[in-house]
This record gives structure tokens, sequence and C-alpha cells, in this order.
């Protein structure tokens, strides 16, 4: 029997991306019918990530993270396959901020108890990988992460027979 070379599936990057689109496709929905009922979300990211845009009075303070949320009052939600755009009111003035997905550490609708809550050194690591992923490349590095042996169950069962 010839021996099939397997190539490294790197789980945790394939459940990190699928998950930021369950964040895009909510936001998206909202988008096309409003927010239902009590819904809400509160959505914190990682102002220092690429791509982030926000008012430099929010990024003041020793933390990196910034919540923001979508109820009562946002406008111009845009939302594409990198990011989404919304325009929020900050003590009064109306300011527009641009997320990255990538950039997102949690996403939460308190209204019927779901959250999500993604890796955030996962996300400065591998934002480049989270792309390739969606392509069907394989990272090297990976390879040798997840270099994993095969062991047969056999050698640990009974020997007696039925």
């Amino acid at each position: 029997m010839d021996k099939i070379d397997i190539k490294s599936i790197d789980y945790d990057l394939i459940v990190e991306s699928t998950l930021r689109l369950v964040v895009k496709k909510s936001l998206e929905l909202v988008n096309q019918e409003g927010l239902p009922g009590d819904h809400h979300f509160y959505i914190s990211f990682d102002s220092t990530h690429k791509g982030v845009k926000v008012p430099s009075e929010l990024k003041a303070g020793e933390d990196n993270e910034i919540k923001i949320i979508l109820q009562h009052q946002f406008w111009d939600l845009t939302i594409d396959d990198q990011k989404f755009s919304v325009v929020l009111s900050f003590n009064g003035k109306k300011k527009n901020i641009s997320v990255p997905f990538s950039s997102i550490i949690s996403f939460s609708d308190p209204s019927v108890g779901f959250s999500l809550q993604f890796k955030k050194d996962f996300i400065t690591q591998n934002t480049k990988k989270e792309n390739k992923v969606m392509s069907d490349s394989i990272n090297e590095d990976n390879k040798k992460k997840f270099n994993a042996q095969i062991f047969s169950l056999d050698a640990f069962r009974s020997k007696k027979e039925d």
C-alpha cells in the first residue's frame, strides 16, 4: 500500500475564519432588514490592527481594545469581504469607523445570549494566513507544527477473542 502524503490542516485558522463569517453575515442581515426586536451587537476589536480606522480620541489609553455597540443610533453601515464601516455617535458627534473582520476580538448579541470570542494573539499572527486558507494554500510552517503520528488502536486492545 502506497503511503499518502497528507498536508497539515490548520483547523484553528479554519474555525476562526468561519466564525468571522458569522459576524459578517449578521451585519449583512442587519444592513438589509434592520435590527429586529431587542437585538443589538457588542463588537470589540484591536485598534492597532492594520486597516482599523477610528477617531484618534478613541485610541487614547493603555488598552488597544475598543468596544462599540450597534443598537439604536448607527448610520451608513457598509460591509465588504474584508471589513465593515459604520457611523457612530461619540460625545454627540458622528464619526466614521472602519473595522476589518480580522481585527475583531469578540462579538455578542446579549438579547439572545449569543457570543463569540476570538483569539487576540491569533489575530496578529494569522491575518495573512487567513486569506491563504480560503484559497486552499497550506503554510509550510504549519506542516512542521502539526506533524502528527498515527497509532493503531489494535496495539492497546485486549488479545482475547469473543
